[in-house]
């Protein structure tokens, strides 16, 4: 039995990736036994598995223990991001202990994936070009560890492109302005891949982070923390 807490957020898991960290991301699953489970946006990545299908077991692990939650009282929240936008077909949309929103509101926090606020997604193309592009970037980076290198590629051109990203559309800023339109003062999101817990505007906005690079996610249980595997 895993820790009693109030909700768990994770995001950006990418499970189809092959930088998807499936077994730390179970690892965590298993350490918690929350009353909600918000799952913000990319946690599958339909784009990747629409150009090459790629599904080891352990990404089969995750999915299994998300059902196992709900079927043992954990309300889930499914908020989908750009990867997995096929379950935006099945908004609002109520199966057991399970839900699909494109946002939520819970204890005054406005909680969405952030790419509908991301004006360089709204381009799909260029968005799923950035996609093939980071996924042969982990290719590359894996091989260049195995000769020793250090430094990470796919976070090196992760972040160039994720700050211009930032940078264009103002997208911390845009986050909270929904979570003010929403009257709410805290507001969660993803996307971006870059863990965060700092006040914007006056709102208190953090991110998830991902399970690529920073194996990070939220948990809360009368406060909220950004948390790392």
């Amino acid at each position: 039995m895993g820790i009693k807490i109030q909700a768990l957020f994770i995001s950006d898991v990418h499970l189809g990736s092959k930088g998807s960290n499936a077994t730390q991301v179970l690892e965590v699953l298993k350490q918690y036994q929350p009353d909600y489970l918000f799952l913000v946006g990319d946690i599958i990545d339909g784009w990747l598995l629409k150009r090459k299908f790629r599904w080891p077991q352990s990404h089969t692990n995750v999915l299994r223990k998300i059902l196992s939650y709900s079927k043992n009282g954990t309300k889930v929240i499914y908020i989908p991001g750009n990867h997995d936008e096929f379950m935006r077909d099945y908004d609002d949309l109520h199966f057991g202990n399970i839900e699909i929103h494109n946002e939520y509101i819970w204890k005054n926090t406005y909680i969405t994936h952030g790419d509908l606020y991301d004006g360089v997604v709204k381009l799909k193309w260029l968005g799923i070009l950035g996609s093939v592009g980071y996924d042969l970037a982990i290719s590359i980076d894996r091989r260049l560890k195995s000769w020793g290198y250090k430094r990470s590629l796919s976070k090196f051109l992760k972040n160039r492109v994720k700050e211009a990203i930032k940078f264009m559309t103002s997208f911390e800023e845009e986050i909270v302005r929904q979570g003010i339109k929403h009257n709410c003062d805290t507001v969660i999101t993803g996307h971006i891949h870059q863990p965060d817990d700092k006040i914007v505007n006056g709102v208190r906005y953090l991110n998830t982070g991902d399970w690529i690079e920073n194996n990070s996610y939220i948990i809360y249980d009368g406060d909220y923390k950004v948390k790392y595997y």
